[in-house]
């Protein structure tokens, strides 16, 4: 992809856990994500014939947590000036505005949660565009283009420095759930917390968990394309 194309959506998330297996395992219970191990150790989750994730133990300078890998770029990964990371991969995109709506348990949005404003720098590094979303003053959306069109490809939240410094910079995977409810259920019922019960807000109906490890996601419910409303 030219470097003045925008990057147009993720090849897949990736699950930072010190204990792949039992993270894999609370997922799969979830979202019935297929679950097959690579020769390199990593356990890679399939919702049908799309990659949803990888799941690995964190290197020594590495967060756990979800990271995203974004597609259509050569390898790289950009680090911002607040420290959140991203991967960049020169494969198709599986997940975004121009791929197929998102399947129960696909990757459905990110948002990226800062208290620093590093808007120029995913503008500049991935061709987004940055717009006021809501109200909501501190949210706003990065928009992608093409020939077709502009859509919203990801979200922005700026935070207070007190949740910046309890939780971390970081960007927020948001997961498809056909039945929010019933997932959260399951999810407490199997050691998660939940931390958000299901709400209506702009993007959806969504609640937002934190798995057995502590991994906080956000779940949105039945999404019509990537975004849910965004789309």
């Amino acid at each position: 992809m030219p470097e003045d194309v925008p990057v147009k959506g993720l090849r897949r998330m990736e699950l930072r856990s010190n204990d792949p297996a039992g993270s894999a395992e609370h997922y799969r219970s979830l979202f019935g994500w297929i679950v097959m191990p690579a020769d390199d150790g990593t356990l890679r989750c399939w919702v049908g014939d799309r990659l949803a994730a990888l799941i690995r133990r964190p290197a020594d300078w590495e967060t756990p947590g979800w990271h995203p890998v974004l597609g259509g770029r050569p390898t790289a990964l950009l680090t911002d000036p607040a420290g959140v990371t991203a991967t960049l991969d020169p494969g198709r995109v599986r997940h975004g505005p121009w791929a197929p709506p998102p399947r129960h348990g696909e990757p459905c949005w990110i948002e990226l949660m800062t208290a620093d404003t590093t808007d120029d720098y995913w503008s500049r590094q991935l061709g987004w565009s940055l717009r006021a979303g809501t109200d909501i003053k501190p949210f706003a959306l990065f928009d992608a283009a093409d020939d077709t069109g502009t859509r919203a490809i990801a979200g922005r939240l700026l935070v207070d420095e007190a949740t910046a410094a309890q939780v971390g910079a970081s960007w927020m995977c948001y997961l498809a759930a056909t039945d929010i409810t019933l997932v959260t259920d399951t999810a407490v019922a199997g050691g998660a917390t939940l931390l958000i019960e299901p709400r209506e807000v702009p993007t959806g109906v969504i609640a937002a968990i934190a798995d057995p490890y502590g991994t906080v996601c956000t779940l949105l419910e039945d999404p019509i394309g990537w975004g849910g409303a965004w789309s």
